[in-house]
């Protein structure tokens, strides 16, 4: 680890653009937001569909896409957080906790 030499700089810089593609939890910006409107267009859907065997796919739709997208959002984002912990722990000298945070970057909690 003593060997370590990152641009610091450049590393928050491209977590910052990551961070903005996985989007926040109010689902204003990024996959997060797409998540949110693909929730709204799928309960249109059914609305308009106003028919059970159409309302069932749509449901089993939504159930299997949103846990599979929720997985890329949770990891993504444990990636990043681990990835800055890391980087900030480098930058603070402490190199062991740096790598510790690295091995864990990307473990959903």
């Amino acid at each position: 680890m003593s060997a370590w030499n990152i641009q610091t700089g450049e590393v928050f810089g491209v977590l910052s653009g990551v961070s903005g593609h996985i989007g926040d939890e109010e689902g204003s910006q990024g996959l997060t937001s797409h998540l949110n409107s693909m929730e709204t267009h799928l309960n249109e859907a059914n609305s308009a569909a106003n028919s059970d065997p159409i309302g069932v796919a749509l449901s089993e739709f939504a159930e299997h896409y949103f846990d599979e997208v929720g997985g890329m959002v949770e990891k993504s984002a444990s990636a990043v957080g681990g990835a800055s912990d890391a980087t900030l722990h480098y930058v603070n000298g402490n190199l062991q906790m740096a790598a510790d945070a690295q091995a864990n970057a990307g473990e959903i909690a």
